[in-house]
């Protein structure tokens, strides 16, 4: 009587319209054998990985008359979260989890290659010998601790080259599920180079478990993001692939982000959309690294703040101003789609992307990680305006999906302007989020038309000074 009291207990929070019954969890098939008489609502199925993930229910009508417990069983979708799994749109082959039943890892872990265990090797929670069983080939124990205490700065090294290296599909096991989504978080953002604000945007897209429906968990979101930089990111260069030099730069009065390139190897250097009042930022960081700069490279015909392009020129003859053939203005190589501007090892490739303005230009640098300087053409979770400059949304909507969201997921995308602290994000993330870009065509042109945006200061007067290549004397 005990056993078949907590049954209906269990069964009740799967399917409340029960109202008596049997249930046996078996990972993600749960069999429930339940009343002829009870309601008909059922947990709708949430998107998932069906390639990695297929959870079902098997319903059997229950009967008081023994004879009839073998009547045809139907099977109905129920979300893997009622088996406390949770597996996050991004990555999308990463799943995390707290404390599962035997059967529940019998049924689940052959679908993983992959298993990280935050906590002890003897917790009794741990199941290793049936995950070895099941045939889980890379099964590892790190340890990340929750409030009071916190990670250690290697104990987050050890889980981030664990979550990087392992093979995938990968499931992130802790006793409650939330120090895993935090460990999966970390992740993202660590090895993205994202601020506290990108790291926000994720948590609330993504809608991580721990990020607003948890009650107990607000230390250890506050202990993420301080882990993470501000939305200025100052002057600090990183080497995010092998022999790049990377900077993000920002101007708090334009909200214009640039991008300084380098290689390590032959210090040549390629700046992306320079600002004017930044012009002696810019080229003191340049000379503090030894960076022997080579062209100023310009996404658009900017029309919120002046370029810097002649201006550097005009200090640095050997310097060759870039922009694309269609914007109209003058500079000393006039690109299109497909060609290349080199530095050392390394080459930007033009991806014409026209509707912001006729002649945007996205700029792609293959490598690990992939990144695209988008200009204006695709903001984070936004886009460009389009009724400047020639703009036209329907352009822009057919570049963005054409060119930018046919690039592998993973690419970082880092845009000409940001108005909130965030400093990056993924193609992933954009096909998945972006406010603007994920409508259907029409209900896009439709709304970029009814934007009714203030035109910038002295618009006019920047285009035309910005079309001679920016400010020269």
């Amino acid at each position: 009587q005990v056993f078949d009291w907590l049954c209906i207990c269990i069964a009740a929070r799967v399917a409340p319209a029960l109202r008596r019954g049997r249930f046996y969890v078996m990972g993600c098939r749960i069999c429930i054998e339940e009343s002829a008489n009870a309601g008909q609502d059922r947990p709708q199925e949430i998107p998932i990985r069906k390639d990695i993930f297929e959870p079902s229910v098997t319903y059997q009508p229950y009967s008081a008359n023994v004879q009839d417990i073998d009547a045809p069983a139907t099977t109905v979708s129920v979300p893997l979260s009622q088996l406390g799994i949770e597996v996050p749109s991004i990555p999308g082959d990463i799943a995390v989890c707290g404390v599962l039943a035997i059967d529940t890892h019998t049924d689940i872990a052959p679908r993983f290659k992959s298993w990280v265990y935050l906590g002890q090797r003897s917790d009794e929670d741990f199941m290793e010998e049936e995950l070895g069983r099941q045939g889980v080939k890379h099964v590892q124990v790190r340890t990340f601790p929750g409030p009071p205490k916190f990670p250690t700065e290697e104990q987050e090294a050890a889980v981030i080259q664990a979550i990087t290296e392992l093979p995938r599909p990968l499931m992130l096991q802790c006793n409650s599920g939330n120090r895993a989504s935090v460990a999966l978080m970390l992740w993202l953002v660590k090895t993205k180079g994202y601020t506290a604000e990108s790291a926000r945007q994720l948590a609330i897209d993504v809608d991580f478990k721990f990020w607003a429906r948890c009650g107990k968990c607000g230390p250890m979101r506050n202990w993420l993001l301080e882990k993470l930089p501000a939305g200025d990111m100052g002057t600090m260069l990183q080497t995010p692939a092998d022999g790049l030099v990377f900077s993000q730069l920002f101007d708090s009065d334009s909200s214009t982000y640039t991008y300084l390139l380098g290689c390590k190897e032959t210090n040549e250097a390629v700046l992306i959309d320079p600002v004017l009042e930044q012009l002696h930022r810019d080229l003191a960081l340049l000379e503090e690294h030894g960076l022997n700069l080579r062209y100023v490279v310009s996404t658009h015909v900017h029309a919120d703040h002046l370029s810097a392009s002649g201006q550097i020129r005009v200090k640095k003859p050997s310097v060759r101003t870039v922009i694309s053939k269609a914007s109209g203005a003058k500079a000393d190589l006039l690109i299109e789609d497909g060609d290349k501007v080199k530095f050392g090892r390394f080459e930007l490739s033009a991806l014409a992307t026209p509707g912001h303005t006729r002649g945007c230009v996205s700029w792609w640098l293959a490598g690990s990680p992939a990144m695209v300087f988008t200009g204006d053409a695709l903001l984070i979770r936004g886009c460009g305006r389009t009724d400047l400059q020639q703009g036209d949304a329907g352009q822009l909507y057919d570049s963005v999906h054409s060119k930018l969201f046919t690039l592998p997921g993973d690419a970082l995308v880092y845009p000409a302007h940001d108005y909130r602290g965030r400093n990056a994000s993924t193609i992933n993330e954009e096909r998945l989020y972006n406010l603007r870009l994920t409508k259907p065509k029409e209900e896009f042109i439709k709304m970029m038309s009814e934007l009714d945006l203030p035109c910038p200061p002295q618009t006019d007067k920047i285009v035309q000074i910005n079309l001679e290549c920016g400010v020269q004397s």
